[in-house]
């Protein structure tokens, strides 16, 4: 027994090792995708003829693709032995150091493309700075192309031999086949790993799956049925449908069952009915037998662990059987929400569902852990234990896999604070020794991943825990890090979409908000704490990130790539230990460490300062000579100024959004790769309230005679500044030359220098917000009317009234997103044309009524926000059939509002209503009324509306009663069915 267990450790530990050196290879496949990509242009090689060094930049090129061949055949190869293990380390070493290099030479050929087309050209080529450059690079290249031919000597010298990976119905013996194929779930699965015995607080989904599954009479008529339960590993998917199948209630309702996990790779058919047959017990060994068999009974069969869309295209044939109407389910567990819906779609709507197995709540997560610590669910913690079991369980995120394992190693350690708390501080190491169990199930999902998205999840491994990560932020430094790129005609933003969409649909990460249309992505997601913990383990140990909390007191061994600094003690303490040449991307959270940029970053890409504290003008001084950098955010800081940036010719993103920056640094209108520049305030709630403060700033500064406050005004009485002026930047000269800009804004185009008749030729805009439009709402409407690929406009302004008033203007087509801030009074007749508009926002525009039931006939509008003084009469009237496909109806501001009425067959659709800050609601019915007509309401919100007890009572009662029981928040409280208040919600 002890040498069983001690063979089994020494298998995880190899297990282990493999899945190491699985990311070391997919990683470095990353790299070498984007060394190929800069080795093969036109520039480069003309800069390779002039720098004397064609032949050996070609043999490189050459070289690097075999790499790339031989770690794409190594990384889907498991079973890679130490000596080819050793040598993708050495390859990926190699291919860093070489886009180092290229990298160099690719700024070297631009420079040089560009000083040959200037004055003077040829010239400058012979400088004594540009022959050392020169000079270096070339050395550079010919010493690497050295380091190549060694490392293929040493390939050929030990042998190294790669095998494809073995498929099922491939070349191999029998036993090497067999490998592949997992055992059946009644001898072991990762998802069964705590026992049902310990499955609390999931009561209420199995009384649900239940009746999804066991309904309907079974006595003819009836079509097969397909329930999808889908959710991340861990979730208990397995488990929780271990406990339906056993149901008597269920057993009893059908004339046979069977439970069968999928082998991985299936690989026909055949495979699927074999095992369906072994747990049915049907002799015959035709897929065709199995289908007789089950076509004159109601059977029930459990498809567990399905991986892909693929796989059930082979299992559909054999469960599908013609003739049989006797009410037949077939229920399916997989991690992959697509997956989900593609299975739940084979079958007629009404019979296809799909069920979302979701993370326990925070009462039922604390008596899992204490059924395993205390074997009891109501035992009570004292303060302090109760204390760490929180800390604890934060980190689970209701995981019932992690609340059980964790809860039974904890059993059986001392039941003390202390060694609560070290197991909450160490928890990376312990997933790597005695919590095995929840990284298998974790390790398990990454190995599922295609290859191109294991790099770019790992990468996810630089935010902090429980950080809510922008999805634009994260596309963004996708793409400056050269993870994702064009594919033939889609654009590289559509790519990396798909990319995030495709590892929410996987559940690998999780989003913060449900996605409310197909036109709109999640903004924010987040990452698990337990799969965090795993890729930062796996990214520390591939010497990918370097992570300094607080301060830094080790250094690393090798070059460290991705830095980030997380809660730096002090602002004066320097970080001094670490070589900075090869840091690829800077990220810091929270405090500014001093003297951080510097030109030793020559090699950076990535400068993420996103709402860093105490962050200085003179911070940023070295920031434009970083040559590589393709991607700035500050947003969130008080920065005011930055240098000129006219030498970062590879810029992607500038983001100074909510900073204190009103004009744009020197050199804007040279970088011609500016995809995203993003300034000025962003558009919230807090808006009106945010120009209206700066309006009386700007009255006292005029009455203090400070004049200097007031620029570049058109105002023929007085020179003032608006609040509106404050809260973006003026759009510099020379902005038509970006033609590859995505987004723009917030820009001032009221500044009567033609600049709104200048946007038409940004023709690649996906997304313009624009301000302080006076004389110009002729100008800009023709423009906007130009931008056919325009998905998201935004317009601020004190009179919106010319957006009314332009008659001829033709909107384009495709717009998804519309914000506007300004009295407008009435809509304009083009918002009719917006069939895809999905998103609404509005602040200020002062509409009746009658404009409101002119919205509800958008018939894709899934999101409308009705903001401060956006509206003015005092009740609000949604009426039958209108807001067809509306999700969220966002009501804040509104002080003249006393009744808020929904009409049964208004907003259908509608999951969540907040309305919130209209303290003159009446304190009766009136008030909120038709609450209990939105059937698929999950989430109802009343706060800042002063005291309302009545309505709150009436409420109450009607969410209590509601067939979907959708959350109640109060204030910071959150009262769920009616029935009972739990702790205020964070």
């Amino acid at each position: 027994m002890h040498y069983h267990r001690k063979a089994k450790r020494g298998q995880e530990e190899e297990a282990g090792e493999r899945e190491m050196e699985t990311t070391a290879m997919s990683l470095a496949q990353s790299v070498l995708d984007g060394v190929l990509s800069r080795a093969g242009s036109a520039i480069a090689d003309e800069a390779a003829m002039l720098l004397g060094v064609r032949r050996e930049v070609e043999f490189i090129r050459n070289e690097l693709e075999m790499m790339r061949s031989f770690l794409k055949v190594a990384t889907a190869n498991p079973d890679a032995d130490d000596t080819v293990r050793t040598w993708v380390k050495q390859v990926r070493e190699l291919a860093y150091d070489v886009e180092d290099c290229l990298l160099d030479f690719a700024l070297y050929a631009d420079m040089s493309s560009s000083s040959s087309r200037g004055p003077g050209a040829g010239a400058g080529a012979w400088l004594p700075g540009q022959l050392a450059r020169r000079h270096r690079v070339a050395a550079r290249i010919l010493e690497l192309k050295d380091s190549v031919t060694e490392l293929n000597e040493r390939f050929r010298r030990y042998s190294i031999v790669v095998n494809h990976p073995r498929r099922g119905g491939g070349g191999g013996g029998g036993d090497q086949q067999q490998q592949w194929v997992l055992p059946d779930h009644d001898a072991y699965s990762a998802e069964l790993a705590f026992l049902e015995s310990d499955m609390i607080g999931r009561a209420r989904e199995k009384d649900e799956l239940t009746k999804l599954i066991s309904g309907g009479s079974g006595n003819g008529g009836e079509p097969l049925g397909v329930v999808s339960v889908w959710g991340m590993g861990g979730m208990g998917k397995s488990s929780v449908m271990r406990m339906v199948y056993n149901d008597p209630v269920l057993l009893d309702a059908f004339d046979c069952g069977a439970w069968v996990t999928v082998p991985h790779p299936l690989d026909s058919s055949e495979e699927f009915a074999r095992r369906l047959r072994k747990h049915l017990g049907v002799k015959p060994v035709l897929a065709e037998d199995v289908r007789e068999y089950l076509r004159e009974k109601r059977y029930v069969i459990i498809v567990d662990d399905l991986h892909s869309q693929e796989e059930w295209e082979y299992i559909w044939p054999v469960l599908q059987v013609v003739g049989g109407n006797k009410g037949s389910r077939v229920v399916v567990t997989t991690r992959r929400e697509d997956v989900a819906l593609h299975c739940a779609g084979h079958v007629p709507r009404v019979h296809g569902h799909v069920y979302e197995l979701k993370p326990l709540g925070r009462e039922e997560s604390k008596a899992l852990f204490c059924q395993k610590v205390y074997k009891s669910t109501d035992y009570t913690l004292e303060k302090e234990m109760e204390d760490q079991a929180v800390n604890i369980l934060k980190r689970c995120r209701g995981l019932p896999l992690a609340i059980s394992t964790i809860g039974g190693l904890l059993a059986n350690r001392p039941k003390t604070s202390y060694e609560w708390m070290k197991l909450h501080e160490h928890l990376g190491a312990e997933l790597e020794s005695d919590l095995r169990n929840i990284t298998r199930v974790i390790v398990s999902s990454y190995d599922g991943l295609p290859y191109h998205l294991k790099s770019i999840f790992l990468y996810l491994s630089i935010f902090p825990e429980n950080h809510e990560i922008r999805c634009t932020r994260l596309l963004r430094r996708w793409m400056a890090e050269g993870y994702i790129a064009k594919n033939r005609d889609m654009p590289v933003e559509e790519v990396g979409e798909r990319f995030y969409n495709e590892l929410i649909n996987r559940s690998m990460i999780q989003p913060c908000k449900k996605k409310i249309s197909p036109c709109v992505s999640v903004a924010r997601c987040r990452v698990h704490s337990m799969v965090l913990q795993i890729i930062l383990s796996k990214s520390m140990e591939e010497n990918q990130l370097f992570l300094v909390k607080k301060h830094c007191n080790e250094i690393p061994e090798s070059k460290v790539r991705h830095l980030v600094v997380y809660r730096w003690k002090r602002r004066d303490e320097k970080l001094e230990c670490i070589k900075f040449s090869y840091v690829r991307s800077l990220t810091v959270f929270g405090e500014y460490p001093a003297s951080l940029i510097s030109p030793k970053l020559r090699l950076l890409r990535v400068l993420d300062l996103e709402d860093t504290l105490n962050l200085k003008n003179g911070d940023l001084r070295y920031v434009g000579e970083l040559y590589h950098l393709r991607y700035l955010s500050l947003r969130g800081t008080e920065v005011s100024k930055l240098p000129s940036l006219k030498n970062l010719r590879y810029l992607e993103t500038l983001d100074i959004q909510d900073t204190l920056m009103t004009q744009l640094p020197d050199g804007i209108a040279k970088l011609e790769k500016l995809r995203y520049l993003l300034a000025g305030v962003n558009f919230s709630k807090e808006l009106l309230c945010k120009v209206t403060e700066s309006e009386m700033d700007n009255r006292k500064a005029r009455l203090l005679g400070n004049m200097t406050a007031c620029f570049c005004c058109n105002s023929r009485d007085y020179c003032r500044v608006s609040g509106l002026d404050r809260l973006c930047v003026r759009a510099p000269e020379g902005l038509e030359k970006l033609r590859d800009l995505h987004m723009l804004g917030v820009i001032n185009v009221g500044q009567g220098n033609g600049v709104a008749g200048k946007l038409k030729k940004l023709t690649n805009l996906r997304r313009l917000g624009v301000t302080c439009v006076t004389e110009e709402g002729q100008e800009l409407c023709n423009s906007i009317a130009k931008l056919s690929r325009l998905q998201r406009l935004e317009v601020r302004s004190n009179s919106l009234e010319f957006l009314v008033e332009t008659n001829e203007f033709v909107p384009p087509k495709h717009l998804v997103s519309i914000r506007l801030y300004g009295n407008l009074l009435r809509l304009p007749k083009w918002i009719d044309s917006l069939h895809d508009l999905a998103k609404l926002k509005l602040l200020g525009t002062q509409l009746l009524q009658g404009e409101i039931l002119h919205l509800g006939k958008l018939h894709s509008l899934a999101f409308l926000g009705l903001w401060e003084n956006s509206y003015e009469g005092t009740s609000l009237h949604f009426s039958a059939g209108t807001f067809p496909k509306l999700k969220f109806l966002d009501i804040d501001g509104l002080k003249k509002i006393e009744t808020v009425k929904i009409d049964k067959g208004a907003m259908p659709e509608l999951e969540q209503l907040w309305v919130n800050d209209c303290k003159a609601l009446q304190d009766s019915g009136d008030g909120l009324s038709g609450v209990s007509h939105l059937l698929n309401l999950n989430e109802l919100s009343l706060k800042k509306c002063g005291e309302k007890e009545n309505l709150m009572a009436i409420l109450q009662k009607q969410v209590s009663e509601h067939p979907k029981r959708p959350k109640f928040l109060i204030g910071k409280s959150i009262i769920i069915t009616g029935l009972k208040m739990t702790a205020s919600q964070q």
